[in-house]
């Protein structure tokens, strides 16, 4: 196991053709590290391979900035029939994909034969057997990897607070980005990040929100959990 800030990755192919690329990282994935991630699904992508496994059997941490490494090409990579799909979690790690609700976006797999047989590859012809193909060198870390993630669609909410109506039913424009999520949130605090980014692009357009933007305005403000935002909103309702 690598130390502390450090990865390791390795890449292997399978299926008949060899068309599902696996990449199993061991290490830590954080802000120094995300982007040798990057860099190895930038190379996939290169070589017309849209049909990625990412084991993570050997990870015990990933940062904010490495879950957006996973979704931040995921756009692209349907655009041409593929996926990127996660397997082989620790509990410690998996407990943060559902905390994130990054199920929304990425799906993932108790085990990499799961994950293999999600893709529906056919199991005759040349080549079936699984292949190392490839062991990726140290690639030299950057800084301020900036992420636009995909979005599932979301339920619409009523109008309310974020939407710019005040309780005496007059029109009142938001002031920032997070006036807007913080008052969606207190409408209806079961919403999910993915239902509130879609909410917000609807009742504020010209803040151009997305489900990273929504996150991180969440994250700021100890709003990541639903729990979290169940409180802000029983909260409000109390002083009203």
């Amino acid at each position: 196991m690598p130390a502390m800030d450090e990865i390791k990755l390795s890449l292997s192919q399978s299926g008949p053709s060899g068309e599902l690329s696996i990449v199993r990282v061991d290490g830590v994935v954080d802000t120094i590290t995300a982007s040798e991630m990057e860099n190895v699904l930038e190379k996939l992508i290169n070589q017309d391979r849209y049909k990625i496994l990412v084991d993570l059997g050997g990870v015990e941490y990933i940062s904010s900035a490495g879950w957006g490494i996973f979704i931040s090409r995921i756009q692209e990579i349907r655009e041409h029939d593929g996926d990127i799909k996660l397997v082989n979690m620790i509990p410690n790690v998996y407990e943060i994909y559902e905390l994130l609700e990054f199920e929304n976006i990425i799906p993932a797999y108790e085990t990499l034969e799961q994950g293999k047989k999600s893709y529906n590859l056919p199991t005759s012809g040349h080549g079936g057997g699984d292949k190392v193909w490839k062991a990726e060198e140290k690639i030299v870390p950057e800084a301020g990897i900036m992420i636009q993630s995909a979005m599932s669609p979301g339920r619409k909410g009523g109008p309310g607070t974020a939407s710019g109506i005040t309780s005496q039913g007059t029109q009142q424009s938001p002031k920032t980005s997070r006036d807007v999520v913080i008052g969606l949130v207190i409408e209806d605090p079961f919403s999910t990040i993915s239902e509130l980014a879609q909410r917000a692009s609807e009742v504020a357009p010209n803040f151009k929100f997305g489900w990273w933007k929504v996150f991180k305005i969440l994250r700021r403000n100890k709003l990541v959990t639903s729990r979290a935002r169940f409180r802000l909103g029983r909260k409000h309702s109390r002083n009203l």
